[in-house]
């Protein structure tokens, strides 16, 4: 039987090979997959800095070169295999459905966290407001066909855009306070979120950022010509579901009327809900057919709706959500594209709720961007009848004052854990979080009463202010 999935080196990876398994749990590393193809060098030395040795699957994707070794379980080289052929047909599922689109072109570290969540959030909870607000407003607009506020939108889509670049955990962790009648513009407000922080992720230029912004933010526009009931229902024909998908062509129409916007966005808007195997709407085009900020809406839209369903009180957790967009790779949507989405959103975004080894419940509050798997988290109540009393923050990087704060608590299962790290993401149904009582922690109107509640916080934990 030929062999299919080989042990070697990190330092013998090459770009087009596919990774299968890792030397770690995947949930230790920043890789929330179960496979992926090598696509940049920066994916290699991602892989270098937490595995010594992974496994590849020849029959996905390239094989050893000339020179390198399987690797034992001991750590040495065993027997040369002869390097793949490279007109060998690649036959993986992923390639054949996505082999139209060039790979994405990545530049990482472009944008460096040059501001702390507790100072952004102070500027961005405006942006939000003002954002929210002038979308509202410029959707009515659009419907009456005189847009008059189009600039200011713009204006506010710039804000957003710098704030996110400063700190995306600001704008995540304040769109996560949302209303819950607001579906339809926080929706497209959330979407716009994840894409913008994903073309931070890769270094792409601010001024595309913005056109990306601006079309996920009125890909919905054209749903103002359906009916609710038609929008909520769950379960819909197939002539509903034809008249559904109209929304994207009234979409189209509505913008091109107003003479105002873009062709760029409206570029966006129409193809959005295409996907990649030809298989979406209403033009069923695929491939690079499909302009590529358009297929990074549809990720981050799609992303989005799995995450917050409409009319759900029951959204899935990160690891759910990303477990089934990571299922649409290489069919819905360009394979490397869905890699990189989900690494730029990580194992556990701002605000979601993590089970820690020691057994507490928390929500993340604050990314590191180096060190992503030891976030800064607010510890829940111990009170299985109130999470939301006697709340507090810890940093999982300091493991020392980590420590000191939960035992101030109890610090139960402190002693049954060697370090004290994130276990699980939990489903945010059958916990009652009040996340504006979270937020308290980082965020208050009043200077004085920020200062007393950090001053009191620190005179009962000995833990220092969220920077």
């Amino acid at each position: 039987m030929a062999i299919s999935q080989i042990q070697i080196s990190v330092s013998d990876l090459t770009l087009g090979m596919y990774v299968s398994r890792l030397d770690r749990p995947w949930k230790n590393t920043p890789f929330p997959l179960q496979g992926f193809y090598v696509r940049a060098s920066e994916d290699i030395a991602s892989l270098k800095s937490y595995c010594d040795h992974v496994y590849i699957d020849v029959n996905k994707g390239r094989g050893l070169l000339e020179g390198a070794g399987v690797v034992s379980p001991r750590g040495d080289r065993r027997a040369q295999l002869r390097p793949a052929s490279p007109d060998r047909r690649q036959t993986s599922r992923d390639l054949q459905a996505g082999e139209d689109c060039p790979p994405i072109n990545v530049r990482k570290g472009i944008y460096d966290v040059t501001v702390s969540l507790r100072v952004e959030v102070e500027q961005a909870k405006h942006l939000v407001r003002d954002l929210r607000a002038n979308l509202s407003l410029v959707s009515r607009q659009i419907v009456r066909g005189k847009l008059e506020d189009y600039d200011k939108l713009k204006e506010n889509v710039g804000g957003m855009v710098e704030s996110v670049l400063r700190c995306p955990d600001a704008f995540i962790w304040l769109v996560r306070l949302r209303d819950k009648d607001q579906h339809t513009h926080d929706h497209s407000l959330r979407s716009a979120l994840w894409a913008v922080q994903f073309a931070r992720f890769i270094g792409m230029d601010k001024r595309e950022i913005s056109v990306l912004c601006l079309g996920t933010l009125l890909k919905d526009i054209g749903k103002t010509k359906l009916s609710n009931a038609l929008l909520r229902k769950q379960n819909r024909t197939e002539e509903e579901d034809r008249e559904y998908q109209q929304y994207v062509t009234y979409g189209v129409e509505m913008l091109r009327n107003t003479h105002n916007v873009e062709p760029r966005v409206i570029s966006i808007v129409r193809y959005h809900a295409e996907r990649n195997n030809g298989q979406g709407f209403p033009e069923r085009i695929s491939g690079t057919k499909i302009p590529l900020l358009a297929r990074i809406a549809g990720i981050a839209a799609t992303y989005d709706a799995i995450s917050n369903p409409r009319e759900s009180d029951k959204p899935a957790a990160p690891s759910r959500a990303v477990s089934l967009l990571y299922n649409m790779r290489g069919e819905e949507f360009q394979e490397d594209l869905v890699v990189q989405f989900i690494q730029s959103v990580g194992l556990y975004p701002t605000g979601t709720l993590v089970e820690l080894t020691t057994g507490d419940i928390g929500v993340i509050v604050e990314q590191h961007p180096q060190s992503r798997l030891t976030p800064q988290v607010a510890i829940l109540g111990q009170s299985a009848d109130n999470l939301n009393d006697n709340i507090f923050l810890i940093d999982l990087k300091d493991e020392e004052k980590t420590r000191e704060a939960l035992s101030q608590t109890g610090g139960i299962g402190l002693q049954d854990v060697d370090r004290v790290a994130i276990a699980r993401d939990l489903e945010p149904m059958g916990y009652d979080i009040d996340l504006s009582n979270v937020s308290s922690l980082f965020m208050n109107d009043s200077v004085e009463a920020k200062e007393g509640f950090w001053s009191s916080l620190r005179g009962k934990m000995g833990f220092d202010r969220l920077n």
